[in-house]
């Protein structure tokens, strides 16, 4: 039987061949990570959004239903910001008789207003509602205080208005700060996890 010789005949790659094709290997897991990586982001943005649409109108249904917002008797008279525990309100608008709800006081009627989802990790929650609170797809950021959870800002003077959480870069207002016209907003700080003066990446429920 006649033999075929490596050298007249292709018997396997080259080195500089097996090179390219790790190279190409690489460029197209990278191209693939940064694709996942800005699926995964635009996926956790539209979760955000569509939970402070929620939570604003939970609290709406709430104001309706019992002709006052859901806080404590003695916050009534001032704007109620949620900045780094939720928890009370979440408790009161999902009718679990705990916190500022203890025996349904806030929620007599027991009425369900908020249903959110339990964080998968209970330990570093994120997207769901561990011990009460209710945070955000990103979830806690080391060394960022307000990050992570769902911020709501309540008119419990009942004015009408609310202070803008993001006024800009000139904070000179005079007498007056920016304000919104509405009872309630709701807000999440995002990837970047820190409160600023500039609507930057935020997801907001008042655009």
């Amino acid at each position: 039987m006649k033999r075929v010789r490596c050298e007249k005949y292709f018997c396997g790659f080259s080195l500089i061949e097996l090179i390219v094709v790790v190279a190409i290997v690489a460029v197209l897991a990278t191209l693939a990570s940064v694709v996942a990586g800005r699926a995964l982001e635009s996926a956790r943005r539209t979760m955000a959004r569509n939970d402070v649409h929620q939570i604003v109108a939970a609290v709406n249904a709430y104001y309706q239903e019992y002709g006052r917002y859901p806080v404590s008797r003695d916050q009534e008279g001032s704007e109620v910001t949620y900045r780094t525990d939720n928890r009370d309100l979440i408790y009161t608008l999902s009718a679990i008789p705990s916190g500022a709800n203890a025996s349904n006081v806030l929620n007599p009627r027991c009425i369900v207003f908020l249903n959110p989802p339990k964080a998968k990790n209970q330990a570093d929650p994120r997207a769901g509602v561990a011990n009460g609170i209710w945070y955000d797809p990103w979830g806690r950021q080391p060394g960022k205080s307000e990050s992570g959870i769902y911020h709501i800002r309540i008119d419990a003077a009942y004015r009408g208005f609310v202070t803008d959480p993001y006024p800009g870069s000139d904070n000179d207002y005079g007498d007056s700060a920016p304000i919104i016209h509405s009872g309630v907003i709701a807000w999440s700080l995002a990837k970047g996890g820190l409160q600023t003066y500039e609507l930057e990446d935020q997801i907001i429920s008042w655009q």
